[in-house]
C-alpha cells in the first residue's frame, strides 16, 4: 500500500504522515520503527523508513522508486448517483482501472437525491472510498470525487477536446447511434469522458443534451446492464483499447 503526503518532498527529507495515514501504519498494520513503506509526493514515489510510531508517524525519504501506474489516458467518469453500495463499487472500480476523475451526476431518474449538507457528506465518504483505492492499486496520484452536479453542469466542465461516450439503451448501433467497437476504431485522444446513466438509465433529452455537446451515443448490445456493471465495463475495454490495461506502455 502507498501512502500519499499533501506536499512535495525528496529524498533524505524527514517527514510527518497525517493523522488518518499514521492512525492506519500504527494501529491497523501495526508498524514498528525501522520499517518501510511507500510514500508518493507530486506524483513522484519513494521508500520511505518509519523513525517513530505516536499519534504521528515521522519517516524518512530514502530513495526514489520508478513508477508506472498512470494510464496514457485522461479518463473522466461521469457517474449518475446510483443507491448506496453502487455508487461505493463503482467509485473503488473506477479509481482501480485508471480514472482521472469521477463527477456524481443527478439524472432525471436517479432515485437517490442529494443537495446541501447531505451531498457534501456524500462526496466526503466517497473520496475516502476513492483515495483508499488509490492507495490499495498503487496510483501516484489520488482521484479527485467532485461534487453533485446535473449533467449539463458536468458537459459544459468537459475539456473541449474531450472525447465522449454515453451508453444508451435506445441507441441499437443503425439507426439511433453506433457501437462501442466503432467509436474505439478511430483515433486514440488524450482526454476521454464517459457518461452513465442511473438505475433507471438516461432520458431522450439527456441523450440529446450529450449529443449536442459532442458524445457518441452507443449501444452496449442487447443485454440491459446494471449502472454499476455498465461502468466497470465500458471503462474496461476503454482503458484496454485508448489506455494501459491491456499491458502495453505507451507515453
Amino acid at each position: 500500500m502507498r501512502f500519499f503526503l499533501e506536499n512535495a518532498a525528496q529524498v533524505g527529507d524527514v517527514v510527518t504522515l497525517n493523522a488518518t495515514d499514521s492512525h492506519h501504519l500504527s494501529r491497523v498494520l501495526r508498524c514498528k520503527p525501522g520499517a518501510q513503506i511507500e510514500l508518493v509526493s507530486a506524483n513522484r514515489v519513494f521508500s520511505a523508513e518509519i523513525l517513530s510510531v505516536d499519534d504521528l508517524v515521522s519517516v524518512r525519504l530514502l530513495a526514489e522508486l520508478a513508477a508506472y501506474s498512470e494510464a496514457p489516458l485522461d479518463l473522466i467518469l461521469l457517474q449518475g448517483l446510483a443507491k448506496g453500495e453502487r455508487m461505493e463499487i463503482v467509485l473503488q472500480k473506477a479509481v482501480e482501472l485508471g480514472a482521472s476523475r469521477i463527477v456524481p451526476v443527478a439524472c432525471a431518474r436517479s432515485v437517490v437525491r442529494l443537495a446541501g449538507a447531505k451531498a457534501q457528506a456524500k462526496v466526503e465518504r466517497w473520496q475516502k472510498i476513492a483515495d483508499a483505492a488509490a492507495k490499495q492499486c498503487g496510483r501516484t496520484r489520488l482521484v479527485e470525487v467532485a461534487p453533485v452536479q446535473t449533467l449539463e453542469r458536468a458537459l459544459a466542465e468537459l475539456p473541449t477536446d474531450c472525447r465522449i461516450i454515453m451508453p444508451w439503451e435506445e441507441a441499437d448501433g443503425q439507426t439511433v447511434g453506433c457501437s462501442l467497437r466503432h467509436v474505439l476504431t478511430v483515433d486514440v485522444p488524450r482526454t476521454a469522458a464517459l457518461i452513465i446513466g442511473p438505475e433507471g438509465g438516461l432520458t431522450k433529452q439527456e441523450a440529446e443534451l450529450a449529443g449536442a455537446r459532442g458524445a457518441s451515443l452507443v449501444t452496449l448490445g442487447r443485454r440491459i446492464l446494471r449502472t454499476e456493471t455498465a461502468a466497470i465495463a465500458v471503462m474496461s475495454v476503454i482503458m484496454y483499447v485508448w489506455g494501459d490495461l491491456n499491458g502495453e506502455i505507451r507515453e
